[in-house]
């Protein structure tokens, strides 16, 4: 209960965040623990290399983190990436509907130079998991979400805040217990960070004992 009370106090409303342009790498369904590696190229945003974290705190609540270092086409500076993001397990797949769904959105901020930025996505995480022969799984997903930009300093006559739009279309193949890899495709992005097509790449860990 000391941990709905803190997500609640955390996250103000149902809240995976991105907070630059890249793969959220969110599945449709929770886990227990996870530490997420990823590298991707958001086109003219440019690569970033991505750690995330997952914490489930209740059978319908995860929450985490992202912490990473983007580096943008035509300028000499990283851009320091940070947030902090939850989602909540809609529904599981079943005979009668075969997608699992989980809501998810919250807050990301990155910023280099003073040019900051922050993103407030709202979305959901659909897809369906499939066996595979010795424990293995393949889990298609796609992960559509709006995001409402906040600028600090936008280039003349520009709004200093949008509404923009994102959809993930990936895959992870569950390798082992604790072992997964995902490819994910977005496509969309923000104004203010650079509009247009990515790809990443991720591992994901989960420490032994915990997986579902």
């Amino acid at each position: 209960m000391k941990r709905l009370v803190f997500v609640a106090l955390l996250v103000p409303a149902i809240a995976q965040g991105q907070s630059y342009t890249y793969p959220s790498f969110q599945l449709p369904t929770l886990v227990e623990r996870e530490y997420n590696f990823a590298a991707a190229d958001g086109g003219r945003a440019g690569a970033s290399l991505l750690f995330q974290w997952r914490e489930a705190v209740s059978p319908l609540w995860q929450f985490g983190v992202d912490a990473g270092l983007a580096d943008p086409d035509g300028t000499a500076s990283s851009r320091l990436v940070l947030g902090g993001h939850a989602a909540r397990q809609l529904t599981r797949a079943t005979t009668d509907m075969p997608f699992d769904v989980a809501l998810t959105g919250g807050a990301g901020f990155s910023g280099v130079n003073g040019h900051n930025v922050v993103r407030i996505p709202v979305g959901a995480s659909v897809g369906h998991r499939f066996a595979l022969d010795g424990g293995m799984s393949v889990t298609p997903f796609v992960h559509p979400r709006l995001s409402l930009d906040l600028c600090n300093d936008c280039k003349a006559g520009d709004a200093d805040r949008k509404l923009n739009v994102a959809v993930d279309i990936g895959g992870s193949l569950q390798m082992t217990e604790q072992v997964a890899l995902r490819i994910a495709a977005t496509a969309g992005g923000s104004d203010y960070l650079g509009s247009g097509n990515g790809l990443g790449l991720s591992v994901a860990w989960t420490p032994k004992g915990l997986r579902k």
